[in-house]
C-alpha cells in the first residue's frame, strides 16, 4: 500500500512519514512538497534508512502537471494532504480531483483549531467532494501541536531557540492563554487511525487533554534549561489573542471551532503526557541546534 503524502517536509508532513514508515512495514510513501516552507533538512536520513518505500518529489500540488505526473507513476490507496493552508482551496481542489481520475481511494486533509480562518475552505472543498461525487474523504482537525522539527516560529520551539540564546521570551498579554497541546507523535497515531478507520465525509478532533497556560509553559522551558524567568516579557494583548478555555479531549471547552462530530470515536489516544513530552522535546532542540539556528525565531 502507497501513501502519497503533499507537505512532506513540513513539521507534521515529517513527522508523519517516520511515523507511519517505522511502524507499518509493508506502507510506501511518496512525499510531495514545494519546499516554500518545508525543508528537506527534517527529511534527513528516512532514504537512506527505508529505501525503496520511500521517495521525495519537489512539487507543488497546485501545479497540475507535475501533480498529474505523480499520480500516474503509482497506484495509490490514499492522498494524506498536509499543504491545504499552503496551496490554498484552488490546490486542495485540484488534488481532489486528480486523486479521483486514477483512482485513489481515500483523501484525507489534515487540518487544525489553531489556523481554522486559513483551513475553511480546503475543508469546505473537501467536504463538497464527498457530497457531490462521494469521494471518501476524511479531515482531521488537532488542536497545538509540538515536538522535533517544528520550525522556532511556533511557541514552543520559539521559547527554548530564545532561552538557549539569554534572549527575551516574549509571551502575547499576561501569558494566560490556554491550549491544550498534543504531541506530534500522538497527531500522527491519530491521523493514520483516521484514514484507515475514519468515516467517509467527517471531521474528527484530535486533543490530548493537557491544557497549559502560555506562561506556565515557559516557566517549565526556562526551568528545565536552567534559565532565569527574568527573560520572560509581556507584550499588550492582541486581537484574537486573549485568553480562552482550552478545549479537553471529549471536546469541552469556550470558543473552539466545533467539528461535525465523528459517528463512532476514534480507536486512538494520546500516549503523550505533557511534563515528559515537554522534556524530550526541549533535548532534542538542545541536540539539534544546526536544524533549528538558521531558520526565523518567532
Amino acid at each position: 500500500m502507497r501513501l502519497l503524502v503533499t507537505g512532506g517536509a513540513g513539521f507534521v508532513g515529517s513527522n508523519f512519514i517516520r511515523y507511519v514508515l517505522e511502524h507499518y512495514g509493508p506502507e510506501m510513501i511518496t512525499s510531495v512538497d514545494a519546499l516554500t516552507t518545508g525543508r528537506l533538512a527534517s527529511l534527513e536520513g528516512i532514504a537512506a534508512t527505508y529505501g525503496e518505500r520511500y521517495e521525495f518529489l519537489h512539487a507543488d500540488v497546485a501545479d497540475p502537471d507535475r501533480i498529474e505526473a505523480v499520480l500516474a507513476k503509482h497506484q495509490y490507496f490514499a492522498v494524506v494532504h498536509l499543504a491545504g493552508r499552503a496551496s490554498g482551496v484552488a490546490g486542495t481542489t485540484a488534488i481532489l480531483a486528480r486523486a479521483r481520475r486514477h483512482g485513489v481511494r481515500r483523501f484525507l486533509l489534515v487540518s487544525g483549531e489553531h489556523d481554522q480562518e486559513a483551513l475553511a475552505p480546503a475543508e469546505a472543498a473537501v467536504l463538497g467532494a464527498h457530497g457531490e461525487h462521494a469521494q471518501e474523504v476524511v479531515i482531521t482537525r488537532a488542536t497545538e501541536c509540538y515536538g522535533p522539527f517544528q520550525p522556532p516560529t511556533a511557541l514552543i520551539p520559539g521559547v527554548i531557540a530564545r532561552a538557549l540564546r539569554d534572549q527575551a521570551v516574549p509571551l502575547a498579554g499576561d501569558g494566560s492563554q490556554l491550549r491544550d497541546w498534543l504531541h506530534v507523535g500522538d497527531h500522527c497515531a491519530g491521523i493514520f487511525t483516521a484514514l484507515l478507520d475514519g468515516a467517509p465525509g467527517k471531521i474528527y478532533r484530535l486533543a490530548s487533554g493537557h491544557a497549559q497556560r502560555d506562561i506556565d509553559l515557559a516557566q517549565r522551558i526556562l526551568e528545565h534549561l536552567g534559565k532565569s524567568r527574568d527573560l520572560l516579557e509581556f507584550a499588550p494583548d492582541a486581537e484574537g489573542m486573549r485568553s480562552v478555555a482550552a478545549p479537553t479531549s471529549e471536546g469541552e471547552g469556550v470558543r473552539s471551532p466545533a467539528p461535525i462530530p465523528a459517528p463512532e470515536p476514534l480507536a486512538w489516544k494520546p500516549r503523550h503526557h505533557l511534563e515528559p513530552g515537554l522534556r524530550e522535546t526541549i533535548d532534542w532542540y538542545v541536540r539539534n541546534r544546526d536544524w533549528w539556528e538558521p531558520l526565523p525565531v518567532g
